[in-house]
């Protein structure tokens, strides 16, 4: 019988003791203990703390973040992960700590390091896609699909625009001098000039053409508005509001107009901007520029600017001491005689008026509101005609006075703090309340279109309102609020389209730039697209798609070679061209003609659209009858077989590649321990280039005669015109292939798109407000 193995109070052998000692049994199993904690803290085997958890516990991030594993793991993890390399980096701070206005503005000011920014980008930059365009960083359009909403804004409503990218250039000097100076770089065939007695006495704003020293009518620069500040002595003061895409061009000729001989040429700008009796400054970031455009715009300003009086209490605006005389009851006065005009297009054309307001914060609607006039407002013919002599005197121009603006702004969060702990009601504001400063502006009065025959009068008629640096957004916002609608560079490329008139012309510097920009981002886009989706314009016979080829263009119809070539400004010549056109005789011999372009502006006849580098065609005697089954016939491509052969070859090449890869990481696998370089496919560049060129030759020969129709010039911005409810385009033909044409006994020409093989009747107009 077997020995009963267990307690004797059970009928067992075994006697188990009445107590135990703890200390005694730890001891005895303490190697026990050690091996199982050594075991936990360096595991022999290649699994990691975290994988030893149970499936349902384990998370991908906790081989990163320790904090994720529970506490009893935590020690021995942070051990495996020093054996691994140095600890990883902890997560950047978080968003509040990082959006903190201390850390917000150096963020700001470090991305301020390449490129400008405007006062209003924070605003813009939360509502429009922002581009980079000539060293600024600017609002392009609305996020939301709001390109007619734009035009209707600019048409019967209100469009505005920041237009504070806008460079003013100050120069001071003697009226002679400086009327010498710009003899030389302008021409007064193009229209008034710098000192025309309508802008000395600075009661309106005027523009010019400039051009390099004595070099009429080639090296054109550009359109600049300028601005005569009012003063009783010799000395004037000249404001010229240039585009960032112009003003190197604009100071480097302006420098060098008045060099001084004690200096060399050589010297420092800053040596040579203050001369013996001109000065010249370039103030950057001095002025905020904002361009209303529409009828409701004059009611918008009417709303938002209160004109301060003769009682104003000055305890906060210290700088009114300095400029003086201020004229605030006569300005008011004549204020508030403008006020009774229905739209900005029945005031004086380019009316400068200089105005003292009261923070426009102060004059806010709660919610956004359309701004309207009285229905009974109107404003007499004696009031149009005469400008008073003071009404632009404004200390804005003081450039001294800046300093003491400045220092005096109060901000949106001391505003708001004022009008809640100050007033009797919180919230309610006082329009007399003296803790803010009046502020010093200017306003400028736009026209708008004046030529009938292919726009309607008035047409982008508005104001721009020059308000000193640091009171943009207070402007800006009151401005929305009283339902202005906020538009970028799209709107100011359309509302110039719809006005009739060039951006950037083509044979300016900056003109030639944006082209190339432009004929970049078609190219890149075009070969984006698999070869299937590309449309061959060798086969429709279009050999520049993307750009205009213009000095190839003069060089066909001139039969020599032409390198510099200009857009033709001369206000009675285009006058003349007109009158040819429409009695449909020959033009007049003009110096230079070989290397002119004519301005004019297309309208189809029916139905159709333009776009931009279409092809303005010479018509035959017989396609006025037969446009509706006009087109353009099939082109060979001698290069289509070549581009087969070529993909052939290449997808062999790259099959070879696919295989040496394959060789290489099996070799990789049988020499585990030898650590091989990655192999990196490089995409053959003379390939890409080869084929490309075969798509799209880069070097063009001729583009006259590339297709069945004789090409005279190219629309260099094409689109639906809205005030002329068809399709219509801004471009330029050559003087002599216009001449061919009205020789011809013709006033129409052929239009096709360089996606298309129709062509398409339209009419010429030439443009004088270039």
């Amino acid at each position: 019988m077997e020995t009963a193995e267990f307690d004797a109070t059970l009928g067992g052998t075994e006697h188990l003791p009445y107590a135990a000692n703890s200390f005694k049994f730890t001891v005895s199993r303490s190697v026990e203990i050690a091996a199982l904690t050594e075991s936990i803290l360096k595991p022999s085997k290649n699994k990691l703390v975290f994988q030893s958890l149970p499936v349902h516990m384990r998370r991908r991030v906790m081989s990163h973040n320790s904090k994720r594993l529970p506490r009893r793991l935590q020690k021995a993890h942070l051990e495996q992960v020093k054996k691994s390399g140095p600890l990883p980096t902890q997560k950047r701070p978080s968003r509040k700590f990082r959006r903190r206005p201390a850390n917000l503005l150096d963020e700001y000011n470090r991305r301020q390091q390449r490129s400008v920014w405007l006062e209003t980008h924070i605003w813009h930059a939360k509502r429009f896609h922002m581009t980079e365009r000539w060293g600024h960083r600017l609002p392009y359009a609305p996020c939301d699909k709001a390109f007619r909403a734009c035009y209707r804004g600019s048409s019967a409503h209100c469009l505005m625009q920041d237009i504070s990218y806008y460079i003013p250039i100050q120069i001071k000097g003697a009226l002679d001098t400086i009327r010498e100076m710009f003899a030389k770089i302008t021409s007064s065939l193009c229209g008034l000039g710098i000192s025309a007695k309508a802008y000395v006495n600075g009661t309106r704003q005027g523009n010019i053409h400039l051009y390099g020293i004595n070099t009429y009518p080639f090296n054109y620069i550009g359109k600049v508005q300028f601005l005569w500040v009012p003063s009783d002595t010799d000395d004037k003061n000249l404001w010229l509001f240039v585009h960032p895409s112009q003003v190197k061009e604009v100071e480097s000729i302006l420098l060098d107009l008045i060099p001084d001989k004690d200096i060399e040429k050589e010297g420092s700008i800053k040596k040579r901007r203050k001369l013996v009796n001109v000065e010249i400054k370039t103030m950057h970031n001095c002025f905020n520029r904002f361009r209303l455009t529409g009828p409701n715009s004059h009611a918008i300003l009417v709303q938002s600017l209160k004109c301060i009086n003769a009682n104003y209490d000055l305890e906060n605006s210290k700088w009114m001491s300095i400029h003086k005389p201020l004229y605030l009851e006569e300005k008011e006065e004549y204020w508030d005689t403008l006020v009774k005009a229905g739209s900005p297009a029945q005031l004086p054309p380019n009316l400068v008026v200089g105005l003292v307001v009261q923070d426009p914060r102060l004059s806010r609607p709660w919610k956004r509101t359309k701004a309207k006039l009285p229905t009974d407002s109107f404003i007499t013919t004696n009031t149009l005609l005469t400008v008073p002599s003071f009404l632009s005197n404004s200390p804005l121009w003081d450039v001294n006075i800046h300093k003491a603006i400045k220092e005096k702004i109060m901000s949106n969060g001391q505003y708001i703090k004022h009008v809640t702990e100050t007033q009797l009601v919180p919230g309610e504001v006082n329009e007399d309340d003296s803790a803010l400063q009046s502020i010093p502006i200017v306003l400028v009065q736009r026209p708008g279109s004046q030529n009938s025959e292919y726009k309607k009068i008035g047409y982008g008629s508005g104001w721009d309102v020059i308000v000193p640096s640091g009171y943009a957004l207070p402007f800006w916002l009151t401005f929305i609020m009283f339902g202005a609608r906020s538009g970028g560079l799209r709107e100011t490329e359309s509302v110039t389209f719809e006005s009739g008139e060039c951006y950037l012309p083509p044979d300016s510097n900056a003109g030639k730039e944006n082209e190339m920009r432009i004929e970049q981002e078609l190219r890149d886009k075009y070969f984006r697209l698999p070869p299937s989706k590309r449309i061959n314009y060798i086969k429709i016979g279009t050999n520049s798609p993307f750009i205009c080829p213009w000095n190839i263009l003069l060089s066909d119809w001139s039969n020599q070679e032409i390198n510099n070539y200009f857009i033709l400004r001369n206000r009675s010549l285009l006058n003349d061209i007109q009158d040819c056109i429409t009695r449909k005789k020959a033009l007049p011999k003009i110096e230079n003609d070989t290397s002119c372009l004519v301005p004019v502006y297309i309208k189809l006849v029916g139905k159709g659209s333009l776009k931009n580098h279409a092809h303005i065609c010479l018509p035959e005697s017989h396609d006025l009858n037969n446009i509706k089954t006009l087109f353009e016939p099939h082109h060979e491509d001698p290069n289509e077989k070549i581009r087969k052969l070529n993909r052939t070859a290449h997808i062999t090449m790259l099959k070879q590649l696919r295989k040496r890869n394959m060789r290489l990481r099996k070799k990789r696998t049988q020499i585990s321990q030898k650590k091989t370089p990655k192999y990196v496919r490089r995409q053959p560049s003379e390939y890409v280039i080869r084929t490309r060129e075969l798509w799209l030759p880069s070097k063009i020969k001729t583009v006259r005669n590339i297709a069945s129709r004789q090409v005279m010039g190219y629309i260099s911005q094409g689109a639906f015109s809205f005030t002329e409810a068809c399709s219509c385009g801004i471009g330029y033909i050559a003087y002599n292939a216009l001449n061919t044409l009205l020789s011809s006994k013709f006033n129409q020409v052929l239009v096709r798109n360089t996606s298309s093989r129709k062509y398409r009747l339209a009419n010429i107009i030439i443009i004088q407000n270039t």
